[in-house]
Parts: C-alpha cells; structure tokens; sequence
C-alpha cells in the first residue's frame, strides 16, 4: 500500500474548510492505492513559496509515495504555475496527486503528457479569477512575500 502526504490548500478554507479538504484527500489516496501518513498545509506567509511542503520534501523519506494536493492551484499562487517544482517531485520519485482535478502524476513522462491540460488550467483561471476574486489571499501574499523572489510572468 502506498503513502502518501496531504497537503490541503490553505487559501481555499473560505470555500472548503480543511476538514473536508482531509476526507477528500484521504479518499483520493484510498482510490490511489494508498492512505495518508502525515498532514501539512502551508501558512498564507509560504502559500507562494511552498515552503512548508519543500522542507518535507527535502527529508526525503522513502516511506513515502507522493504527495497530495486539494488543488492545481496550490501551484500557482505566484502567478504563474510552478512546473519546476513539480518536476522537482516527480525527479525525488514522489507522485503528484490533485484531489480537486482527480489527476495523479507518476513521473515526468505523464507531466509532459498532461502539460497541455494543466497550462490550459493555469490560462483559464488567470482569465476567470482576478487577483480581485481572491482578495484576502492576494493581500496576505503582498504582506509576506518578497516580490523580488517571484517569478511572475
């Protein structure tokens, strides 16, 4: 059985509290062939950086499977998607799940096959949500991020 690390999306609380964020998660992983070892989130000061999960990833525990996450959106929270990152996982051997999106990353090779829908992602949500959509989040990330740092496209 797999294992894997829940990461719920902690800008999303507004519209499904972590609670239920957890029991999607959990059964995401169940339908994935595994269960959920440790829960993380990030805080609004690491939403851009990702920071919380980066420190879990660089444990590199190899009692883990993967990682799952409540949205694709967790990715984007600088503006622009951070593909990078995912490759970094999926290069550690770590699978990339997305509850909200029911996607499940093996590897870079599924990455690169999925690349077309998940940019298309990214262009549709710039489109339909509007730094004004997310008020809140945006302001929390203006307060603890240094914009120099981003790489906003």
């Amino acid at each position: 059985m797999k294992s894997y690390y829940s990461c719920p999306d902690t800008a999303f609380v507004k519209y499904v509290p972590q609670p239920l964020q957890h029991l999607a998660i959990a059964d995401f992983a169940k339908k994935s062939g595994g269960s959920i070892a440790f829960y993380t989130s990030e805080d609004f000061e690491t939403l851009g950086t990702q920071g919380v999960i980066r420190s879990k990833i660089e444990e590199r525990s190899s009692d883990i499977d993967g990682i799952i996450f409540f949205t694709l959106k967790q990715f984007g929270y600088t503006g622009s998607m951070n593909f990078e990152f995912m490759r970094q996982i999926l290069g550690y051997g770590y699978e990339i799940g997305f509850v909200r999106e029911n996607i499940l990353i093996s590897n870079e090779i599924v990455l690169d096959q999925l690349f077309p829908m998940l940019y298309a992602t990214q262009v549709i949500t710039e489109r339909d949500e509007s730094n004004e959509f997310w008020p809140s989040i945006w302001q929390a990330l203006d307060k603890y991020t240094d914009k120099s740092k981003l790489h906003i496209a």
